[in-house]
C-alpha cells in the first residue's frame, strides 16, 4: 500500500525492519530519521529507562519507515516512527479502556460551510508528534527499540502514550 509511491518515483520501497533500513545504501538517512524520533521522545519525556520489574509484562515495539516524496516525485524526507505492538497489551493490566474522539465528516462539512458563508479564513496544521502528549495512568513497560543502547535487564517505562498503544487516540 505505502510502497506504490516508491515504485512511481523509481526509488526503493520503504524498508520493513530496522535491520533492513540500516543495511541499505540510504541507511544513514534512516539512522538520522530514527535519531530524530528518539530525540522527540527524550524532549517530551516519554520514557524512563528502568530495570525490568518482576511480574510485569513488557510490550514489544517496532520501527515503521516511510519515504516522503515531494511534488516532483523525489525523496523529500525519511520518516521513522517507533510504534508499540499493542496486540500484546492486556485489558485491566496494561489498559483499562480505550476512547478515541474523532470528528465526523458532517461536522467538518458544517464548519467549512460556516467558514465560506462568513468569509472566515481556514488554516490547516500538523502537530509534530501530537500523539506523544497523552499521559499514561497504567504502568507500561516496553522493550528498548533496536538501535538504542540496551543495558542488560532494562526496559523503557513509558510515561506518555506511544503510537499504537491502546491508550493512544
Amino acid at each position: 500500500m505505502g510502497n506504490e509511491s516508491a515504485k512511481v518515483a523509481n526509488i526503493d520501497p520503504d524498508p520493513l525492519t530496522y535491520a533492513e533500513a540500516m543495511s541499505r545504501s540510504d541507511g544513514a538517512q534512516w539512522r538520522a530519521a530514527c535519531a530524530e524520533e528518539i530525540e522527540q521522545f527524550v524532549h517530551q519525556n516519554i520514557f524512563n529507562m528502568v530495570p525490568k520489574p518482576e511480574g510485569h509484562k513488557v510490550v514489544d515495539c517496532k520501527w515503521v519507515f516511510k519515504t516522503k516524496l515531494g511534488p516532483d516525485g523525489q525523496v523529500k524526507r525519511y520518516k521513522a516512527r517507533l510504534v508499540a505492538k499493542r496486540f500484546s497489551q492486556v485489558e485491566g493490566i496494561d489498559f483499562n479502556e480505550t476512547y478515541s474522539p474523532v470528528v465526523g465528516h458532517s461536522t467538518v462539512r458544517t464548519l467549512l460551510a460556516l467558514a465560506c458563508t462568513n468569509g472566515w479564513h481556514i488554516h490547516q496544521m500538523d502537530a509534530k508528534s501530537a500523539f506523544l502528549n497523552g499521559d499514561l495512568k497504567e504502568g507500561i513497560y516496553m522493550k528498548i527499540p533496536p538501535g538504542q543502547d540496551r543495558p542488560e535487564g532494562h526496559v523503557w517505562q513509558l510515561r506518555k502514550a506511544l503510537y499504537s498503544l491502546k491508550q493512544t487516540s
